[in-house]
């Protein structure tokens, strides 16, 4: 067989719990649910876990985890809250890995993702390496393996980002036709490949210099446009056909038809779409012209022989680069009515200066208290993981720190990780300050004052918010400042430790 067809579903929603209560508030914009995370659970991620497919009659006949089938990465932050909500579900995903590495020849399908869907071409290089050193210790926590893939937040990518999945061990990742810049030939002649013209159905090496390197698969666009807006998801018979011709003719060596689109396509954002990918796997399997694989399969039978250069600080969802989380650029959700987005910059700005303002204090007091404080960061994962909070002191703590010092390391290192989880993507992804989700990177921001308030006795508060009046909201005589007071103020606490 060498024509192969591959379906990745990107399974993600923001940590939305409150981080000064640990509980998620009532959404009244996801009724009759509590909360959007519950919507969507039910409307997608469970729905997956037990697609239905009908005979003709409407009578069902079966029921599958489309997770066996297709490839997919699951968010950390959104795994961790399933784990807890819906321990049902979240084993069924786990136990999907398993399932598929038994189908495809030891190959899990399941894809590790930077921790908390941060674009990490705007984030300097030390975050960059925590989000992706965080990312696969959460994803062997919880599929017991390591992970062979990694997902960028949004396919936001630049050659750096790459250079750190390479010096991690990650093998490859996937990304939009639309970002391949060139093409290396087998006459060593490189051809440009912009506008998404490069040929999506084999793998290309990333070469990153000092024999470093690492795979890139570019999904084909148009088809994964198609299912996610167009309405290919309603038939799944049809879906499955289109796929299927996409390999186009044998040539020599394997091909690979895949798409890429946002999990939450099958169920959420199409009503039933998870019964239509069900048929679409079905009719695959049963189909002699090409077989189901995931990308670790695949990249085992076909190594690339081409490589290809990116265009560099580029995503799937903005056609202007990476601006989308840092300026008015125009994209939007298309929601009316749509309004600017001038609030992006200075939101960013302020979380910029908010990070940088706690670095020093980072490195020089947590080097009276921890052995190497950013090894320690990046080992913190484990405690967030519920992990021992001695056993990590005792591995990464100064001999002989008294209770207090043991605290106040500990609290250095939540303060680091709330400046991380501030600069989560959703927050610049829609459309005003006001929303829900820049919400949620305000309350990170803070927690991160008040933590410094507890840890550093520094009020740095007072100037965040002040920064945060540069940020105009689409509503009349609302900014940034006027969105954290109202949302975030009343959860923070105003004492400073001595």
């Amino acid at each position: 067989m060498s024509n192969f067809v591959c379906i990745h579903g990107h399974f993600y929603q923001p940590p939305r719990e409150n981080p000064f209560t640990g509980k998620v508030p009532e959404q009244p914009s996801a009724a009759p649910w509590h909360d959007w995370n519950e919507r969507i659970t039910e409307e997608s991620y469970a729905a997956n876990a037990r697609a239905r497919i009908l005979d003709g009659n409407g009578e069902v006949t079966t029921t599958i985890s489309t997770y066996e089938s297709i490839s997919f990465d699951f968010g950390p932050t959104l795994l961790s809250w399933l784990e807890r909500a819906h321990p049902e579900i979240y084993r069924v995903i786990i136990d999907s890995d398993d399932a598929s590495a038994r189908r495809f020849a030891g190959h899990g399908s399941a894809m590790a993702q930077a921790y908390n869907h941060s674009i990490l071409p705007l984030s300097n290089r030390r975050d960059k390496v925590t989000q992706v050193r965080w990312g696969i210790a959460d994803f062997e926590h919880r599929f017991g393996r390591r992970p062979e893939g990694m997902w960028l937040p949004e396919t936001a990518v630049d050659s750096e980002s790459l250079d750190i999945l390479a010096r991690e061990g990650i093998k490859f990742t996937v990304l939009s036709p639309y970002q391949a810049a060139a093409v290396e030939g087998i006459n060593r002649s490189w051809s440009d490949v912009d506008g998404g013209r490069i040929d999506t159905r084999v793998p290309y090496r990333i070469d990153l210099g000092d024999g470093r390197s690492v795979v890139v698969f570019f999904y084909d666009g148009p088809l994964s446009r198609e299912i996610a807006f167009d309405g290919l998801l309603e038939d799944g018979k049809a879906l499955a056909h289109r796929l299927i011709s996409a390999v186009g003719e044998p040539g020599i060596g394997p091909r690979l038809a895949h798409v890429a689109t946002d999990g939450e396509t099958y169920g959420h954002h199409h009503r039933h779409g998870e019964m239509a990918l069900a048929v679409a796997l079905e009719t695959i399997d049963a189909d002699a012209e090409a077989r189901l694989t995931n990308y670790s399969e695949f990249l085992s039978l076909a190594p690339p022989t081409l490589r290809a250069a990116i265009v560099e600080d580029s995503s799937w969802s903005c056609a202007h680069g990476v601006e989308r989380w840092r300026a008015d650029c125009g994209c939007h959700t298309g929601r009316e009515p749509t309004g600017h987005q001038r609030w992006r910059g200075p939101l960013r700005s302020a979380l910029d200066w908010l990070r940088d303002e706690l670095t020093s204090p980072f490195e020089s007091m947590g080097a009276e208290l921890l052995e190497d404080p950013w090894q320690a960061r990046d080992d913190f994962i484990s405690v967030v993981l519920g992990g021992s909070v001695a056993d990590f002191l005792e591995k990464h703590a100064i001999p002989g720190l008294d209770t207090d010092q043991r605290a106040r390391a500990i609290g250095h290192l939540q303060i680091q990780e709330h400046a991380m989880l501030m600069y989560t993507s959703c927050g610049w992804f829609f459309d005003d300050i006001s929303g829900l989700e820049a919400v949620f990177v305000l309350r990170h921001a803070g927690r991160v004052c008040e933590l410094a308030r507890q840890v550093l006795a520094v009020d740095l508060e007072p100037e965040l918010k002040a920064r945060l009046e540069a940020a105009p909201s689409n509503l009349e005589g609302v900014n940034g400042r006027v969105v954290y007071e109202r949302e975030v103020s009343p959860f923070v606490k105003s004492h400073i430790h001595p």
